[in-house]
């Protein structure tokens, strides 16, 4: 069975995006009302919604269910909100079978149903306009009449209006015998049917509505969990709780979209150990360009008298400096080609292993040796450059600006 889980924020898919429980998010006005400090009746602005799901499909790519309680029973205020959702990501709503102003089903001696073609007629205004959006009829006259031929006709009359499936709605009590009969007789039909197991969520765990329905919105699960939480809670018990801030400033700090890096590799000068210059050797040049895939653009900064045989390209380029003094002078002569958000500088002469860390933060070291990996914000480079003594190494001009170290062992 299909889960769908109720969403009380936007940052639940922390917890919940990678729980294979998890098919999709249920948006409830229940617990929306609830954290918004309203009655669950309708007064909570639909654009409340809307932004919900706006926000929510940034996060992820799984299905969004919005409950729309009965909208408004006005099938062209319904088909308008309905377009809304469907604009800002919702996969499909489910409309209760109710009467304006909402009464919550947790209440049924409460509840004022619609005709069966009021009902109707708003669901076919809303699918004829929407008609990519999935709608889901929640049929509420069980509860009330605890006829199945009834709510099997009213069922059946929904598909024909233009329905995709049917919730049947049970919060009488946990008996659920003519819920489980009601359902057999629609899946017999090949009708999609969904419950909301709120009174009897131990049956579903329990498997006894398997093959009886295609899914369960988890309704107000995870608002529940929270309230019950904090129930136990007081100011003294948060003081003595030590304040974790970390995950949250990190989580915070993911959600911002990350902009394209280039990779500079310096080789303007022989090599150390060997007199050769590196990026004149052709295997050397290829380890390099093999990591194109993970950046926007690749940058060989060698002296103006080097020769080598690098194919320049769109991405690929070559910045040549003549007599260099430093590290810090070779790479200024790449300036022009620094176009991304970020910049990845290795040295020609790197480990093969240190291929593993070009993406580490900051300047890398291997078991406290400088492993001539340094990662930075353009905008901060640029900066340092401005500042920095030509003649300086990459890793002076680093630690001079108390740049983030990351060790690695070998």
């Amino acid at each position: 069975m299909k889960y769908f889980v109720e969403l009380p924020e936007v940052w639940i898919t922390e917890f919940l995006e990678n729980d294979p429980d998890c098919y999709g998010y249920w948006v409830s006005s229940l617990t929306q009302s609830w954290q918004k400090g309203y009655a669950d009746n309708c007064t909570l602005a639909w654009t409340n919604y809307i932004d919900v799901v706006r926000r929510l499909r940034i996060h992820t790519d799984k299905p969004i269910v919005v409950d729309v309680d009965m909208l408004f029973n006005e099938p062209s205020i319904a088909a308008t909100i309905a377009k809304e959702l469907y604009a800002v990501g919702c996969n499909m709503i489910v409309v209760e079978s109710k009467r304006f102003p909402k009464v919550n089903s947790l209440t049924p001696n409460a509840l004022v149903l619609s005709t069966p073609d009021e009902f109707c007629r708003l669901i076919n205004k809303v699918k004829t306009t929407v008609p990519k959006l999935e709608v889901i009829a929640r049929n509420e006259y069980l509860v009330t009449t605890k006829n199945i031929e009834t709510t099997y006709n009213i069922s059946k009359r929904a598909i024909r209006a233009g329905a995709d499936g049917v919730v049947i709605h049970w919060g009488a009590d946990a008996n659920t015998n003519l819920l489980q009969e009601t359902l057999i007789r629609l899946k017999n039909d090949g009708i999609k049917t969904g419950i909301i197991p709120t009174k009897y969520l131990d049956q579903v765990v329990n498997g006894d509505f398997d093959g009886k329905a295609d899914f369960s919105i988890l309704g107000n699960i995870c608002s529940s969990y929270i309230r019950h939480t904090f129930s136990h809670q007081s100011v003294k018990t948060l003081l003595e709780t030590p304040c974790m801030f970390e995950p949250i400033l990190e989580r915070v700090g993911s959600h911002e979209p990350q902009g394209q890096k280039t990779l500079i590799v310096l080789g303007a000068k022989p090599d150390i150990i060997s007199g050769e210059v590196l990026l004149e050797n052709p295997e050397n040049v290829k380890k390099f360009q093999a990591q194109l895939g993970d950046y926007y653009s690749l940058i060989f900064v060698i002296d103006s008298k080097s020769k080598v045989s690098i194919e320049t390209s769109e991405r690929v380029h070559i910045a040549r400096v003549e007599d260099s003094i430093g590290q810090v002078d070779s790479l200024a002569a790449a300036r022009e080609y620094m176009n991304t958000e970020y910049v990845t500088i290795v040295y020609a002469n790197i480990e093969d292993q240190v291929f593993k860390y070009l993406s580490n933060k900051g300047a890398t070291f291997l078991d406290y040796t400088f492993a001539g990996v340094f990662n930075v914000k353009t905008d901060v480079l640029l900066s340092m450059l401005q500042t920095a003594d030509p003649s300086m190494s990459i890793l002076e001009m680093a630690s001079h600006n108390n740049i983030k170290l990351t060790v690695v062992e070998k």
